[in-house]
């Protein structure tokens, strides 16, 4: 597939930045992973022209790379756009980003139902730990020097500490739900949880399962909150 917008948000870029390094990430990218970049493509290509205007501006704020967590605001921020089209996915109307505040938090996106009945999401990302982001790096450094790569195999279950990472991502997104006043009653609160696992539990698709279980039971006995889990591939 063409990545039209994509392309289009790498040559925004001022060159003179220190963002332009993402110039050469996200082409490179999709030449050698587009299946990985495809579903942030097809996102993107259903936001309406001022909307993506406004994604557009979000992004160019969140290209600095972090030293260890690379470009992770970078892709927080394309998730937010499959939350914002799977309220489109649900026949939502009014589907819209909500302005950041400096003085509160709020959550990502709101939309109506058919009776006008306000609903909102917050996304969140849990990406690789700390532990997979040495591997990548000694890795890294290893084939720059010609060293040998360390090798993983491959695992089947959930380490307590990504059970613990999701259990306070879930945690505090909920509060930031619940505690977000409007002078309407909404009927709807959404959690959009992406997951990033590390590699080794990756390959193996029943991990996927597995995660996604647990995050939606964390909350299967309350009715204010509903989680959904979007699958997406490492990066």
């Amino acid at each position: 597939m063409e990545f039209l917008r994509l392309l289009e948000f790498c040559n925004t870029i001022d060159r003179s930045t220190a963002q332009d390094d993402i110039r050469l990430h996200l082409p490179r990218g999709l030449e050698q992973a587009p299946t990985t970049f495809e579903p942030y493509e097809q996102s993107l290509n259903r936001l309406d022209q001022p909307t993506w205007e406004y994604i557009k501006q979000r992004l160019l704020q969140r290209t600095i790379k972090h030293p260890t967590r690379g470009w992770a605001q970078f892709y927080d921020t394309l998730a937010e756009v499959r939350g914002y089209c799977h309220l489109l996915d649900r026949g939502y109307a009014n589907v819209r980003f909500i302005p950041e505040n400096n003085n509160f938090r709020t959550p990502d996106i709101e939309a109506n139902d058919s009776s006008g009945t306000s609903y909102f999401l917050e996304s969140k990302s849990i990406g690789f730990s700390d532990d997979e982001r040495n591997y990548i790096l000694e890795n890294t450094r290893r084939l720059g020097t010609g060293q040998t790569l360390i090798a993983r195999n491959v695992t089947q279950g959930m380490p307590q500490g990504l059970k613990d990472k999701i259990i306070s991502t879930i945690t505090y997104a909920k509060g930031q739900l619940l505690n977000y006043e409007q002078q309407n009653t909404f009927a709807g609160r959404i959690i959009y949880l992406t997951l990033h696992l590390d590699i080794h539990m990756f390959l193996d698709m029943r991990n996927y399962t597995e995660v996604a279980n647990f995050a939606r039971n964390l909350i299967r006995t309350e009715n204010d909150v509903e989680i959904v889990v979007d699958k997406l591939s490492s990066i």
